[in-house]
């Protein structure tokens, strides 16, 4: 069984810690952009954090989740594109999130250079289809 609901849990108490007033549960969960819902159940162990919601947290806390849950780490790529939105709202930043995660996929499966117009045009195709419009090369 995966330790994830007690480290997601231990974060949430660190995070809760370090703001200044009061800062709630409801406040965590409009940051991370996921219902309370959602977030319960991860802290619960009900369910576990899957694809673009791990790399959301990731970028939240640190790259360690994927260590909790047992999964590989992203490319580094990944996560310094993630970094870049994280003047983003919650809901948009969690959007942005399984953006890149579905992106990245589709050209690991595909075997395409991330460099190449091809890549370009699938990260376009999925940040569209996250509600992202994009522009430009």
């Amino acid at each position: 069984m995966s330790n994830f609901p007690d480290w997601f849990t231990q974060e949430y108490r660190r995070w809760n810690k370090t703001r200044p007033g009061e800062e709630d549960f409801l406040a965590f969960c409009s940051l991370l952009g996921y219902t309370p819902e959602t977030v319960l159940s991860w802290m619960h162990g009900e369910s576990t954090p899957q694809n673009g919601e791990v790399l959301s947290i990731a970028g939240m806390f640190s790259v360690k989740v994927y260590k909790v849950l047992g999964l590989p780490e992203p490319d580094k790529e990944i996560l310094q594109a993630y970094v870049s939105f994280s003047n983003l709202a919650g809901e948009l930043r969690s959007k942005a999130a399984h953006a890149l995660w579905e992106a990245d996929v589709e050209i690991k499966n595909n075997r395409i250079s991330p460099q190449s117009d091809e890549a370009k045009a699938i990260i376009a195709k999925t940040f569209d289809k996250w509600g992202f419009a994009v522009s430009g090369n």
